[in-house]
C-alpha cells in the first residue's frame, strides 16, 4: 500500500495537532498564579551522604555555586531528573544537587519556651569538615577550613549562621548553624 506525499503530509499535520493541542491547553491552565504550587509546603528535609557540589542547574554542565559537606541538612523542594532542587532558609541561592548524594532526613525543631530567648553563645563542635566564612552566607569568602570535631567559641547567631571568635586573635567568622552542635565541654 502506497501513500502519496499529500496524504502523508495530512497525517503528519493531524498527528502534530493531536499532540500539540492538549499541551497548549495545559500551558494555559498552568499560567494562572493561583495554580502554582507553594514551595514552602513542598520542602522536605534531606541529609547529604557525601560531599557534593551545589549547581545552578540540574546537571554537571552547570556552574558550581557551593560545596556541601557530607551529613549537611538540606531542604529539597523538587527534582529534575536525577537532580534535587534545594532551597536555603538562610537566604542563599537555590541550586541543584545529585540525588545520589542525598537521603531523607528528619526534621529537628528547636524552639524556646514561650517568652524565652534561645541562647546560642558558648562552646560548639563542628559536625563536618566545613569553612569559616567572612559573613553569614555561602556567598561570603572563606576565611579558613575547619575539620570535623573542631571546637568553636560561638558569640552570636545571624540568619542561621553561628558567629565564631578565634582563640588566635583572627577576625570573627561564620559557620553554618546546621554544621555545628553545642559541645559538652565547659
Amino acid at each position: 500500500m502506497s501513500l502519496s506525499c499529500r496524504h502523508l503530509n495530512r497525517w503528519s499535520i493531524a498527528l502534530a495537532l493531536a499532540l500539540l493541542l492538549p499541551a497548549c491547553n495545559k500551558a494555559e491552565e498552568a499560567a494562572s498564579p493561583e495554580d502554582l504550587p507553594d514551595l514552602n509546603k513542598q520542602i522536605r528535609p534531606y541529609v547529604t551522604v557525601e560531599n557534593a557540589k551545589l549547581r545552578t542547574g540540574p546537571g554537571p554542565q552547570f556552574r558550581g555555586i557551593a560545596d556541601i559537606p557530607a551529613d549537611a541538612k538540606i531542604h529539597v523542594v523538587g527534582r529534575d531528573g536525577d537532580w534535587a532542587l534545594i532551597v536555603s532558609k538562610k537566604g542563599n541561592a537555590p541550586g541543584f544537587i545529585e540525588l545520589a548524594a542525598i537521603k531523607p532526613g528528619e526534621v529537628e525543631v528547636e524552639k524556646p519556651e514561650f517568652g524565652e530567648q534561645r541562647r546560642v553563645e558558648g562552646k560548639y563542635e563542628a559536625m563536618a569538615d566545613t569553612q569559616v566564612r567572612s559573613g553569614p552566607g555561602l556567598h561570603y569568602p572563606s576565611l579558613a577550613d575547619i575539620a570535623k570535631g573542631t571546637k568553636l567559641n560561638v558569640v552570636d547567631e545571624e540568619k542561621g549562621w553561628l558567629k565564631v571568635e578565634s582563640k588566635r586573635g583572627n577576625k570573627p567568622g561564620y559557620v553554618e548553624a546546621s554544621l555545628a552542635k553545642p559541645s559538652d565541654e565547659k
